[in-house]
């Protein structure tokens, strides 16, 4: 934290901090509809594009055997 050496400045500086901080969550938590989808884009983009397991690629195998 920065502190003033004047008692005045510094307690605009923490008000001023307070301020920013306030702003900032608010601005979070406004966001987190958009953050939530973005991570749930990001596990269905890394889903896709990890190879099948070993046993999904078993199934597949045993499926195809059927026909």
């Amino acid at each position: 934290m920065i502190y003033a050496p004047n008692s005045t400045v510094d307690k605009q500086l923490v008000k001023h901090s307070r301020d920013l901080v306030r702003k900032a969550m608010a601005l979070l938590r406004k966001s987190d509809h958009l953050v939530t989808e973005q991570r749930l884009r990001d596990e269905l983009g890394e889903a896709q594009s990890m190879p099948p397991r070993q046993d999904e690629r078993n199934d597949e195998r045993k499926s195809g055997q059927d026909r």
